[in-house]
């Protein structure tokens, strides 16, 4: 498979231009970009902790899945859309306020159909989830 030339500018901008109210809802903000890895943020507000003053884990999972969606458009490009195919979330310490979450994703193989890769989520630089996700990429077969 050659490898298509990214302009992680554009990729920003796109994502920025088009990202869901789903993601603006959970106020997800991009941190870092860099060819096949994300870094993404979310602020720990009330709305998102659950019933014993935690951030819900499907808050989490959300922030995982958008971050490994931005790790995949720097490697595969704005013109290669994806949906998520599998997530596996390890829920490892619970995360409290007032520290934000930190999801680190990076694409670690990617084919011609699918993506795997892994997210890692920190609150005040603990590891608190751990994710491993497939992609598939939509327009396979027109590459």
């Amino acid at each position: 498979m050659s490898v298509p030339e990214i302009d992680l500018d554009a990729v920003r901008a796109g994502w920025e231009a088009t990202r869901s109210g789903y993601s603006r809802l959970l106020r997800i903000e991009l941190e870092q970009l860099e060819r096949g890895r994300a870094t993404m943020r979310i602020e720990i507000v009330p709305e998102l902790l659950n019933e014993g003053g935690a951030v819900h884990g499907g808050a989490i999972v959300s922030l995982c899945d958008t971050a490994f969606h931005l790790a995949h458009l720097s490697t595969y490009g704005l013109e290669c859309p994806a949906v998520t195919v599998d997530v596996n979330c390890a829920f490892l310490s619970a995360a409290f306020p007032p520290h934000d979450l930190i999801a680190v994703a990076e694409v670690m193989k990617g084919g011609r159909r699918l993506a795997y890769g892994q997210v890692s989520v920190y609150c005040n630089e603990r590891l608190v989830a751990h994710c491993t996700l497939n992609f598939m990429n939509l327009n396979a077969d027109r590459r």
